[in-house]
C-alpha cells in the first residue's frame, strides 16, 4: 500500500478504484434493466404467438376444436419447457427455481459453486422467459434477483479476453511498435475491487436492482435487499442498492415507455374514507387471515411434494417432470373451460388489448374459466385487482355490476391454482413463486368481494381492493416478508391510497401463517438442501449457556514457521481445510518461564528435518501436531501454501532462499496473486482448491534448480514473511455467544481458540456455531454434523454425567470415536476448516463452503 501511495497516481491524483466501483455498480443496475425489458418483451411475445394459434384452433367445429386447442398449449407449452430444463439439467444445474435462496446463502458466506456464472446468467434468462411463456404458474419476479447478481458477478469478474487477439494488435500497429499499448495491464486496476466484501457488496447491489426491475420499485428494493437477502449491511452497501435499483427502474421506463407503471399496476378503483375501513374492518381481517392460510397451505403442500420428486441426476425424468405440469395445466384450462366456464361479454378495454380466450363462445363472448387458466397472468391479476372500477355512477351511488369472472369460477381456480403452483415449486426449470402467489390471493380476495357484493349491495365495497390486500396477504404467508413486502405492493400497484389494508393483511396474514407453519418458503428450501449453513444476526439462546471450548472442533492440523515441503503436501492432500495455525518452535527450557522463541534455532530445525525426512512418502500418514507443542504466532491459509508451491518458494532449514535469488516485484506479484487467488483459479468452484488437482497440477516430483534435481525432504518453506500475524482468537471460556456475535461481525471463516498461554485448543466454523444452535423454528438450514471435540468425547466416558454430553452436543446419540484418532482432523464435513467439500451426488449441488 506504501508503494502504490508514493507512485504515480492514474486519474488527477486518484488511483481510479472509487470509480471504478461506481462504474460497476452503474453498469449493473442499467444491464439488469435492460434484461428486464428484454424478458418482458420476449414473454410477452411468445405468448401472444400461442394465443393467437389457440384463437385460430376456436374457429373450428366442435369437439374438435378444444382437442386442437389442448394439443396446441401441450405443444408449444412442452417444446418451451424441453428447452428450458435441459439447459438447466444439462449446462447449468444452479440455475434451477427462483434461485433467491441460494443468493441468501451466497450473501450469508456460503460459497455456492457456479451460482453467479455467465452461463447460469444466460440459462436462467432463456428458461424464465420459456417457463412463462409456456404458461407454467411461475413467474420472472425471483429469477431476475438471481439476474441481477449474475449481472453484478459477472461484471466485476469481467476478463479482457478480445484484447488477446486482433484488437490489441490493431491499436498496437495504429500507435506504433515502440510504443507500449498493454490495455491488460491498464486494467489490473480490477484486481484490487475483486475483494470478497467488495464482490459481495457489488451482489447486494444486483439483487436490488433484480427486484426493483421486476416490480418497478426502487425503494422496495432496496429493503428487500436489506430485510430479505443481506446479511451484512452497511450504509455504502445501502447507498450502492439504492444506486442500481434507481438505475433498473429508470431504464426501463427509458426502453419501454409503453409499460405501465409499476409492475401489477391497476386503474380505476376509488378510495375509501375512514368510515368504509371502519366499517369493512371485520371482512378485511377475515380475508387477511385467509390469505395467511393460503400461504401456509401451499408451504406445507409444496414440502410435502418433495418426497416424490425426481433425483436431481436423473435428467430425463426431471423433463418429463415439467412436460407432464404443462399437460396438467392445459388439461385442467380446457376441461373445466367446457365443464364449468360460462360465457360473458367482453368489456369495452378488453377487446382493444386482445385480453380473454372464446373458448366454446360465441363471436363476442369469452370464457371466464379458461381466461383464468390459459391467459396471461400479468393480465389476468391486473384485470382482478381492477374488478369493481366500472360500477360507480356519476352521482356516487352503486349501478348494476356483472363482475368479468363468476364466483364459481373463481373459488374453482383457486382452488386448483393452490396445487398446480405447489407442483411447480421444485421442478428443474427457472420460475419464481412471487407472480403465482399474487395471482392465487387476488383470485380469493376478488371471491370473497363479490360475495360480499351480494350480500352487502349498498355498502361501498370493491372486490379489487380485496384482491390486492388478498394478495399481499398470500405473499406474506408465502415469503414471511414485512416491510419490504409493504413498500413492493404500494410502489408496484401505486396504491398508496391502500397503504392502511396492505399493512394490516401483512400483519395479520404472517400472524396466521406462522402459527400454522413456522418456516417460510426461502426457510424451507434452505432446510431441503441440507448443506447450506445459514448464521442468524442475533445467537440463538442455546449458545448463552455454552462456552467456546464445547462447541469448537478439536485436532487441529499447523505447521511451524518453517516447514518442510514434503509435510506441507501430505497436509494438503490429507485434509480439507483451509486454514492452519502457525506456531512458534518451542524449547523445553522455556516452557517454565513461558518464553518462547518464535524464529526457531538451526539445531532444532535441524533435529525436526531428520524426523520428517523419516515419511517422504506424500501418501503416508502425516505427522501429528500436538496443538499445545507450540505458541500460536500466525495463521496461513491453504490458497497461500498453493500459490508458495507453484512458484517454487523453496529454503533450506535455516530460511536461506534455494534456487532464487530476492526480487522486489517477485513479492509484490505472489502477494497479488495470493490475494486474487479465487479469481485467477477457482472463481465459481472454490471446493477444488481442497482437492488433489491442484497438488497434482504443480509436479513437485522432481523440482529442479539450475541443472540439480532437489530431494523434497530437504526442501522447506517459510511461512513467516506470508502468514497472517495477527489472527482472532478467542478464550476457551468465553461465552459461545460472544463468539457467534465476533464470528458473525466481522465474517470470519476460522476463529481461533486457545488458552490462557496462547496455544491453540481448538478452531470453530460456521458449521460449528449452526450445530451448536441446536433445533428451533428459528432454525434456517438443516442442522450441520457435529464437531469432533475431546471434552465430549471425554463426558461420554463418564455414565453420570453422559447427559451432559448429549446437552452439549445437541443430539441424542453420537457416532463412534476411534480413540487411535486423538489429534486427527475432524470430519470433512464438520472440520476445523471450511473449504473443499465434495458435492452430494443425490442432490447434485456442491456443499456450501465459506468464503470470506
Amino acid at each position: 500500500m506504501k508503494s502504490r501511495k508514493e507512485g504515480k497516481k492514474k486519474l488527477y491524483g486518484y488511483t481510479g478504484h472509487t470509480l471504478a466501483k461506481m462504474l460497476v455498480t452503474t453498469m449493473t443496475g442499467i444491464v439488469t434493466g435492460c434484461f428486464a425489458v428484454a424478458m418482458t418483451k420476449a414473454c410477452g411475445a411468445i405468448t401472444e404467438w400461442k394465443l393467437d394459434i389457440l384463437r385460430d384452433s376456436h374457429q373450428k367445429e366442435a369437439p374438435a376444436r378444444t382437442l386442437v386447442s389442448f394439443l396446441w398449449f401441450w405443444l408449444i407449452g412442452g417444446c418451451l419447457v424441453t428447452l428450458a430444463t435441459a439447459l438447466v439439467q444439462y449446462w447449468a444445474p444452479a440455475s434451477a427455481g427462483a434461485g433467491v435462496t441460494l443468493v441468501m446463502a451466497y450473501l450469508n458466506g456460503n460459497h455456492v459453486p457456479n451460482l453467479l456464472r455467465f452461463n447460469t446468467l444466460i440459462s436462467k434468462f432463456v428458461g424464465t422467459v420459456c417457463a412463462v411463456s409456456a404458461g407454467l404458474p411461475m413467474g420472472p419476479e425471483g429469477p431476475m434477483v438471481h439476474i441481477g447478481a449474475c449481472v453484478a458477478s459477472v461484471i466485476t469478474y469481467m476478463e479482457c479476453k478480445c484484447l488477446d487477439g486482433g484488437i490489441l494488435n490493431i491499436f498496437t500497429n495504429c500507435f506504433g511498435r515502440k510504443r507500449d499499448f498493454n490495455i491488460k495491464e491498464k486494467l489490473k486496476i480490477l484486481d484490487e475491487i475483486v475483494s470478497d466484501s467488495d464482490h459481495r457488496e457489488f451482489v447486494s447491489a444486483g439483487v436490488s436492482a433484480g427486484i426493483s426491475a421486476a416490480f418497478g420499485a426502487p425503494i422496495g428494493g432496496v429493503l428487500f435487499s436489506m430485510e430479505e437477502a443481506c446479511s451484512f449491511w452497511s450504509r455504502k452497501t445501502a447507498w450502492r442498492c439504492f444506486i442500481a435499483a434507481t438505475l433498473s427502474t429508470f431504464t426501463i421506463q427509458l426502453l419501454n415507455r409503453s409499460a405501465q407503471h409499476g409492475m401489477i399496476a391497476f386503474t380505476g378503483l376509488k378510495q375509501m374514507d375512514n368510515k368504509d375501513w371502519l366499517m369493512q374492518l371485520p371482512f378485511l381481517v377475515v380475508n387477511s387471515g385467509m390469505a395467511g392460510l393460503l400461504g401456509a397451505a401451499f408451504n406445507s403442500l409444496r414440502m410435502w411434494l418433495w418426497k416424490v420428486r425426481a433425483v436431481k441426476t436423473r435428467h430425463l425424468l426431471r423433463i418429463l417432470e415439467v412436460i407432464g405440469l404443462v399437460f396438467l395445466v392445459s388439461l385442467v384450462g380446457h376441461f373445466f373451460g367446457w365443464a364449468a366456464g360460462s360465457c360473458k361479454q367482453y368489456p369495452a378495454d378488453w377487446e382493444e388489448e386482445g385480453y380473454g380466450i372464446r373458448f366454446n363462445c360465441e363471436e363476442d363472448k369469452y370464457n371466464d374459466v379458461a381466461t383464468l387458466f390459459l391467459s396471461s397472468q400479468h393480465h389476468t391479476i391486473i384485470k382482478l385487482f381492477s374488478v369493481g372500477h366500472d360500477d360507480t355512477l356519476a352521482d356516487g351511488d352503486v349501478g348494476d355490476f356483472n363482475p368479468p369472472f363468476g364466483i364459481g369460477s373463481l373459488a374453482l381456480f383457486t382452488t386448483i391454482y393452490l396445487g398446480l403452483m405447489s407442483i411447480g415449486a421444485g421442478l428443474a426449470i427457472p420460475g419464481g413463486l412471487f407472480m403465482p402467489s399474487i395471482l392465487l390471493g387476488a383470485s380469493w380476495g376478488c371471491f370473497w368481494g363479490l360475495i360480499l357484493r351480494i350480500w352487502l349491495p349498498k355498502w361501498n365495497i370493491m372486490p379489487g381492493l380485496y384482491a390486492i390486500m388478498s394478495a399481499t396477504g398470500v405473499l406474506a404467508g408465502v415469503f414471511r416478508s414485512a416491510i419490504s413486502l409493504v413498500v413492493l405492493v404500494v410502489e408496484g400497484t401505486r396504491g398508496i391510497d391502500y397503504l392502511f389494508g396492505v399493512i394490516l393483511s401483512v400483519v395479520i396474514a404472517n400472524w396466521v401463517a406462522h402459527h400454522i407453519h413456522h418456516d417460510g418458503v426461502y426457510e424451507s428450501e434452505l432446510e431441503r438442501i441440507g448443506n447450506v449453513y445459514m448464521l442468524r444476526d442475533e445467537p440463538p439462546h442455546r449458545l448463552f449457556t455454552l462456552t467456546a471450548e464445547a462447541i469448537m472442533a478439536t485436532g487441529i492440523y499447523g505447521f511451524r514457521t518453517i516447514e518442510p515441503v514434503s509435510r506441507i503436501l501430505q497436509v494438503l492432500r490429507t485434509t480439507t481445510h483451509n486454514g492452519f495455525p502457525v506456531f512458534a518452535e518451542e524449547s523445553p527450557d522455556d516452557e517454565a518461564g513461558g518464553t518462547v522463541s518464535e524464529v526457531p534455532s538451526s539445531k532444532a530445525l535441524v533435529s525436526y528435518a531428520i524426523h520428517s525426512s523419516s515419511t517422504q512418502d506424500v501418501t503416508a500418514t502425516p505427522a501429528k501436531v500436538d496443538p499445545l507443542s507450540g505458541r500460536l504466532v500466525g495463521l496461513i491459509l491453504r490458497s497461500q501454501l498453493l500459490v508458495l508451491l507453484q512458484r517454487r518458494h523453496f529454503c533450506d532449514a535455516t530460511g536461506r532462499p534455494i534456487g532464487r535469488d530476492y526480487s522486489e516485484q517477485q513479492e509484490l506479484d505472489m502477494e497479488t496473486e495470493m490475494r486474487t487467488f479465487f479469481r485467477r483459479y477457482f472463481t465459481h468452484a472454490r471446493f477444488v482448491s481442497a482437492t488433489a488437482q491442484p497438488l497434482d497440477e504443480l509436479k513437485l516430483d522432481g523440482v529442479h534448480a539450475g541443472s540439480t534435481t532437489l530431494d523434497l525432504s530437504n526442501l522447506y518453506i517459510d511461512l513467516r514473511p506470508y502468514m497472517n500475524r495477527s489472527p482472532l482468537t478467542i478464550r476457551k471460556d468465553c461465552s459461545s455467544a460472544r463468539a457467534h456475535q465476533v464470528f458473525i461481525n466481522l465474517g470470519l471463516r476460522h476463529l481461533l481458540v486457545v488458552d490462557a498461554h496462547n496455544h491453540v485448543v481448538g478452531i470453530i466454523t460456521r458449521k460449528d456455531l449452526d450445530h451448536a444452535a441446536g433445533h428451533g423454528w428459528w432454525r434456517l438450514s438443516h442442522m450441520a454434523d457435529p464437531p469432533r471435540n475431546k471434552l465430549l468425547r471425554h463426558l461420554r466416558g463418564i455414565p453420570s454425567v453422559g447427559f451432559l454430553a448429549r446437552l452439549i452436543s445437541g443430539t441424542s446419540s453420537s457416532a463412534p470415536v476411534n480413540p487411535n484418532e486423538v489429534g486427527a482432523p475432524a470430519d470433512p464435513l464438520a472440520n476445523g476448516g471450511v473449504n473443499g467439500h465434495q458435492g452430494d451426488p443425490e442432490q447434485g449441488l456442491p456443499h456450501g463452503q465459506g468464503h470470506r
